[in-house]
């Protein structure tokens, strides 16, 4: 068994999303276009367009790659529509361009550069999806993906039951010495 299989069996659901969702999630619609590709990790990019007419990448990550499949099967469907509508090879992808699928994406943004033929570094921005919607070719829609896993916190947990105990602490010891000056007052 190689390295790679064995740490991928130790990544947990948490342990995934505390690396991907870093930030608050936002919801982002996003005109999906049929450019499809994957990353060095085998995740799932998908060339999308938000206001105002921005080209991003949606990216699909982790255990949230099969749920993709219906999107995936969906997008691959456009694409050959827009090839079968063509006559050309430049034709066809600016007719794929043209074609766009309406998703609303629940996920968070992330800033990336990559180099252009200069060797200028030119900023992308990758939306990472937690969740999506879209209508699919039966038109119905079609909610996918996992909201992100939040971590078990223990040591916050401890620390906010130590500031509980110190306060609670601390409320006794001012109780004792309001009722030590109510008695020397008493007494004087």
């Amino acid at each position: 068994m190689t390295n790679r299989r064995l740490e991928q069996k130790h990544v947990t659901p948490q342990s995934e999303d505390a690396g991907l969702f870093k930030r608050e999630l936002r919801d982002v619609p996003v005109e999906l276009i049929p450019v499809v590709n994957r990353n060095n990790r085998g995740d799932l990019l998908i060339k999308g367009i938000v206001r105002p007419d921005a080209e991003i990448e949606v990216l699909f990550a982790g255990r949230r790659k099969p749920e993709a499949a219906g999107l995936l099967h969906r997008i691959k469907k456009l694409r050959e529509q827009g090839l079968r509508t063509a006559t050309n090879g430049h034709e066809a992808m600016m007719q794929i361009r043209r074609l766009r699928l309406p998703v609303q994406v629940r996920g968070n943004w992330r800033i990336r550069f990559e180099p252009d033929e200069e060797g200028w570094d030119l900023k992308c921005y990758q939306l990472l999806a937690a969740q999506w919607a879209f209508t699919d070719h039966k038109g119905f829609n079609v909610l996918c993906g996992f909201p992100p896993e939040v971590p078990d916190d223990r040591l916050q947990d401890r620390a906010r039951a130590a500031r509980a105990h110190l306060a609670a602490s601390r409320a006794r010891v001012a109780e004792r010495h309001a009722q030590k000056s109510d008695r020397m007052t008493e007494q004087g």
